[in-house]
């Protein structure tokens, strides 16, 4: 690997950075320098490493190894407030704000005088948050209650509380992901903009489009390791794609290896079938067929729309327009009830907040659902010796540790966890079994415990079992149907047997 050579005035450095974790090393000697009047892109695939290097950056992790330097003086950055005194802006890619404080006065959260007026903004602060809202192009008033806009005017919001006391140094982690094309675009002219201010811009996605565009120097992590740095220019796309790949072994044969075609006619053993399904511009015109019995995976990079497809095909997120057929019956879109009923279950990607409630049991966790078995829920009632049966009989099946149905969730494993939420479905007697990042933050012996549980799960349950997933090495192996969606749009789609992890991270990038 060649460095190129170094531009102007050096505004940080990072140098031989590693930070463990149990079980995983996440950052490995890890070099980076950022100069004023540079865009610096910052690349690499889900579990490369960029998350937790923004988040030494911010002082919200502090490295196990190596130096930090700010102007060229070794400093040490242990929080966030100690980011900001050294003039480093990072604008993450999760949105954070008080839902019920209007957007002014998130924009301004930290920074306000000791008399400032929770409900309230003075003159003064209304010009401020108007003025960084017209840099990014947002037309909303600063009155404007948090929790009623989309997620698109929070992320300009969020890139406008940055530019309320810029630092020298801007960190964007994935700024455009939920972006139209006119946002993105505005936030990008602002992103040249930094640069012409001479300010320091290290910029973290996805969209390799942005990085050609945009990049004065690339640099490209794997497996938590630098594997290269070029200037514009002298790596191309394709380059890209191949440095950032890992070696993921390909996929297993299958009995059943041609893709399904898209019919307007149900064939006898379909299960469901997804007709130019649309959710504003969350996802478009997303079409599929999948047969009782399979694994199917839908592949796709944060703001591709991977996630909100998954629910919207279980009614928890809108559906404008499109058609969901069950067995040949049409569904009515945006209903979770229906959804319910006909046997569509979620596994949604937020275990904690969405998948179990931490503070019951394994027993009533399992219990929770509509669906539970008849004979532990009698003429109203609730059984609980049967309910403890049931739960002791999932426990064993899917080896759950601590193997106690009375056992509170909270303190379970984050596997564990996962494997309840599974197994709460398998109660449910999913027809269609929709699961969002199922092995998230789960350690390797956990992973395959699930991976064969979801094999049974579409076999033995006659099952249609759909994984949406950044992590495209899980479904290597796992899936018999593999599609790809980027930009909200299904771009690819090809048999998990003929699958490689480059192939689906090829058309996963834009």
């Amino acid at each position: 690997m060649t460095t190129p050579a170094e531009p102007g005035t050096l505004a940080l450095r990072l140098q031989g950075i590693t930070k463990r974790f149990p079980g995983v090393t996440a950052v490995d000697r890890v070099d980076l320098n950022l100069y004023r009047g540079e865009v610096h892109a910052l690349v690499g695939e889900n579990g490369a490493g960029k998350s937790t290097l923004i988040k030494i950056l911010s002082g919200l992790h502090a490295a196990d190894e190596g130096d930090f330097f700010v102007a060229g003086n070794v400093v040490a950055v242990t929080r966030p407030s100690e980011a900001s005194r050294f003039g480093i802006t990072v604008v993450p890619q999760d949105i954070l704000m008080v839902p019920e404080f209007s957007i002014g006065r998130n924009i301004l959260l930290g920074w306000e005088g000791g008399l400032a007026r929770r409900g309230h903004l003075t003159a003064d602060e209304r010009r401020t948050v108007q003025a960084v809202l017209a840099k990014v192009g947002a037309t909303f008033d600063p009155d404007t209650k948090t929790s009623t806009l989309s997620v698109p005017h929070l992320r300009l919001a969020q890139i406008a509380r940055a530019l309320v006391h810029p630092g020298e140094i801007m960190v964007l982690d994935e700024p455009t992901a939920v972006l139209s094309e006119p946002d993105a675009e505005l936030l990008l002219e602002r992103v040249m903009q930094f640069r012409s201010e001479e300010k320091a811009v290290l910029y973290v996605t996805h969209r390799l489009s942005e990085v050609i565009r945009l990049a004065d120097r690339i640099t490209i992590l794997r497996d938590g390791k630098r594997v290269g740095i070029f200037l514009r220019g002298d790596v191309s796309r394709a380059d890209i794609v191949r440095l950032m790949t890992k070696d993921v072994a390909g996929g297993r044969p299958r009995v059943e290896t041609a893709p399904r075609p898209y019919s307007t006619t149900v064939e006898p053993r379909t299960r469901i079938q997804i007709r130019e399904l649309s959710s504003g511009r969350r996802f478009t015109r997303a079409s599929f067929t999948a047969s009782a019995g399979r694994i199917v995976g839908i592949a796709g990079v944060q703001g591709s729309g991977h996630g909100h497809f998954l629910r919207a095909l279980a009614g928890v997120d809108a559906a404008d327009s499109g058609d969901i057929l069950l067995n040949g019956h049409r569904l009515p879109l945006g209903s979770v009830r229906h959804a319910v009923q006909e046997g569509i279950l979620l596994v949604p990607a937020d275990r904690r907040g969405g998948a179990i409630v931490t503070s019951l049991s394994v027993r009533a966790n399992l219990c929770l659902g509509d669906r539970v078995r008849r004979s532990v829920r009698r003429f109203g009632l609730r059984w609980p010796r049967d309910e403890r049966a049931m739960a002791q009989h999932y426990i064993n099946l899917l080896t759950v540790r601590p193997p106690d149905a009375e056992f509170r969730m909270g303190t379970l494993s984050g596997g564990n966890q996962q494997k309840i939420a599974i197994a709460r479905a398998l109660e449910g007697d999913a027809r269609v079994l929709l699961i969002e990042e199922p092995t998230q933050g789960i350690d390797v012996g956990a992973k395959a415990e699930i991976h064969s549980l979801l094999r049974r799960v579409a076999a033995e349950k006659d099952c249609v079992v759909i994984i949406a997933t950044s992590e495209f090495e899980e479904l290597i192996g796992l899936a018999d149907d593999i599609h790809v969606m980027r930009e909200g749009r299904i771009v690819a789609s090809f048999p998990g047997s003929e699958a490689t992890y480059h192939r689906v991270l090829e058309n996963a990038l834009s």
